[in-house]
């Protein structure tokens, strides 16, 4: 979350001239990261995170920290690109936890309508780094939790 903020923070703080930082559709893409890690613990988990985007719409599978499938809905906007790395922030909502996130101690508003049915908030940024023609590295970092594997652009 912090690095949300700090880069919002960096955001405004940029002129209007600049073109790095802007608000627009990303492309098409799939990705799949096989493995994930939650930030505080060092874990390591396989959830297979895989995901598809059209527009500003990214749809996402992968197995939770409980082993149950999830599924999530996002919207999402490109905000950063230079030379061969973007930067996405999105938003949206996840299902699958059974409300095992309600009262969760390290999570903000956790104890809140938020977190107490099925369907949960998430949110946070990816990284793309761009090895060849279509295929670029991906990071996804959301609150707790991220990911590194492979995208494919169409």
């Amino acid at each position: 979350m912090r690095i949300v903020i700090i880069f919002l923070i960096l955001a405004a703080s940029m002129s209007a001239q600049e073109n790095l930082i802007h608000w627009s559709k990303p492309n098409n893409y799939i990705s799949y990261a096989p493995l994930t890690t939650h930030y505080f613990r060092g874990d390591i988990a396989v959830t297979h995170l895989t995901s598809i985007n059209y527009g500003r719409i990214e749809a996402g599978f992968f197995i939770n920290s409980y082993r149950d499938p999830t599924v999530a809905i996002c919207y999402k906007t490109e905000v950063f690109n230079w030379k061969n790395t973007t930067i996405h922030m999105m938003a949206g909502t996840a299902y699958g936890y059974k409300k095992q996130l309600y009262q969760y101690p390290t999570i903000p508003l956790s104890g809140t309508i938020l977190f107490s049915t099925d369907f949960v908030p998430v949110g946070g940024i990816t990284v793309e780094q761009i090895l060849y023609k279509r295929l670029a590295l991906k990071a996804t970092f959301i609150p707790l939790v991220g990911g590194v594997g492979l995208q494919y652009q169409f």
